[in-house]
């Protein structure tokens, strides 16, 4: 299906917690995979509490799994686990210990055709990308990249070079977006003056809510219709939408040159 990538410019926007409401509230089956090389969020945050079955290896477990078995399909589903109640959503955790990030740059141009392969969308979550150990490859084979971001000036200030980038790297091929969590003194218009990218969505800055999604807190009964988790719904059907136009007006393209 497609792998759609989630990223920050740094400085903890809640890119974690974004792409893990984006897979909770996705229409249909998805895998939420962390693919953060400084470390897992979701495992000892979301699922600390909710895990119905021991979490395996994850994402280091596959590492070790591509380097032993490099003529096979990656056994991708072999190293995921359901996200609470959710058997439409599916969990590929992280490493634990960033020190074990350098095992994982040969998994990731075998993990990134294993995903567009995989029967079911791909949330991959970068978390903060242009540093060395950036997986780039997942990033090329994305239909879409968001990057969340509050509207502040030192936000922007990173996001404009990372912005930049993606633009050159990935071209026309994907949609590149951004997603606002409106704790900052600038609006929508703003940004997108500024980064030359549009605004998919915005989130409210509702700290309650939002540490059901990052630390496991309980949730209170109205979570799942909260003005939150229905931005998050918005955010999916408005990346979705834009990424296929942008795969219509390729295909297009390409035909005119055929």
């Amino acid at each position: 299906m497609a792998l759609y990538c989630v990223v920050s410019p740094g400085g903890s926007p809640g890119a974690t917690s974004t792409a893990l409401g984006l897979s909770l509230t996705w229409p249909g089956r998805v895998l939420l995979a962390e693919c953060d090389p400084t470390g897992r969020r979701v495992l000892p945050g979301f699922m600390a509490d909710r895990m119905r079955e021991s979490a395996g290896p994850g994402l280091l477990g596959l590492a070790m799994a591509a380097d032993a078995q490099t003529k096979v399909p990656l056994p991708l589903d072999d190293y995921v686990v359901p996200i609470a109640d959710e058997d439409r959503v599916e969990l590929l955790h992280g490493v634990r210990d960033p020190r074990h990030g350098s095992r994982l740059e040969p998994l990731w141009h075998r993990l990134a055709e294993a995903a567009v392969a995989r029967d079911g969308d791909v949330i991959a979550d970068l978390g903060k990308i242009g540093c060395r150990d950036t997986p780039t490859e997942l990033l090329r084979a994305a239909r879409a990249v968001v990057m969340v971001l509050k509207p502040t000036l030192p936000q922007v200030d990173a996001a404009t070079p990372r912005v930049n980038a993606l633009k050159e790297m990935l071209g026309d091929r994907a949609t590149i977006g951004l997603c606002l969590v409106t704790d900052g003194p600038y609006g929508a218009a703003e940004v997108e003056r500024v980064l030359d990218a549009p605004v998919l969505g915005e989130l409210p800055y509702s700290p309650s809510d939002a540490r059901v999604l990052s630390d496991g807190a309980r949730p209170r009964v109205s979570f799942r219709t909260s003005l939150l988790m229905r931005s998050l719904a918005r955010l999916g059907r408005r990346i979705r939408a834009t990424e296929a136009e942008v795969a219509d007006s390729v295909s297009s393209a390409q035909g005119a040159v055929l």
